[in-house]
C-alpha cells in the first residue's frame, strides 16, 4: 500500500526548538501545515520547512515509544530519540556530512482525541562532529484542521 493510499489529515503544525548551548540560549518558533497518517503500528507527521538554502521534507515517525525525525531536501538528517539512550544520527549539508551522537532525557508524545490535538515532546542533549554538546527542548504540536 503506497503512502498516498492511506487516509491522511491535514494538521497545521507548530515547532518549538530552544537551543543551550553554555550560557547561550536561542528559541526557534516554526508554524506551517502538513498531514499526518498511521500506517500499520507507526504513526506519522510530514510537514515541508522552508530554509535559506532551500525546502526541506520533514517526516515524523512514531513507534512503540521510539521517535525517528528525518529531513531531506536542502538538507538531509536521520535522527532517532530513544528515552534514556545515546543513538547516532547524521546531518548532511552542502557543507558535507556531519555526525550527531543524541542522548534522549524525554520523549514522548500524546494525543487528545477531544481536541484533535497531538504533540511530541522531546528533550536531549546532542553533539555534532565532536563539538561542544548543546542542550534541546523540542516541542511539536499538531492540530487537525477542520
Amino acid at each position: 500500500m503506497a503512502l498516498h493510499d492511506l487516509e491522511q489529515q491535514s494538521v497545521k503544525v507548530t515547532l518549538k526548538t530552544k537551543i543551550t548551548v553554555g550560557s547561550e540560549s536561542e528559541a526557534y518558533e516554526l508554524i506551517t501545515f502538513g498531514t499526518k497518517f498511521q500506517k500499520n503500528s507507526s504513526f506519522y507527521l510530514q510537514y515541508t520547512e522552508e530554509s535559506e538554502a532551500g525546502k526541506i521534507q520533514t517526516t515524523v515517525k512514531y513507534k512503540d515509544n521510539e521517535i525517528l525525525l528525518l529531513r531531506n531536501g536542502a538538507t538531509k538528517m536521520r535522527q532517532l530519540f530513544r528515552e534514556g539512550e545515546a543513538t547516532n544520527g547524521h546531518y548532511e549539508s552542502l557543507y558535507g556530512m556531519l555526525t550527531l551522537l543524541t542522548e534522549t532525557k524525554s520523549a514522548k508524545h500524546q494525543w487528545n482525541e477531544k481536541t484533535k490535538e497531538g504533540r511530541f515532546e522531546i528533550s536531549y542533549q546532542m553533539q555534532m562532529q565532536g563539538a561542544e554538546p548543546g542542550q534541546y527542548e523540542m516541542t511539536l504540536i499538531y492540530k487537525e484542521e477542520a
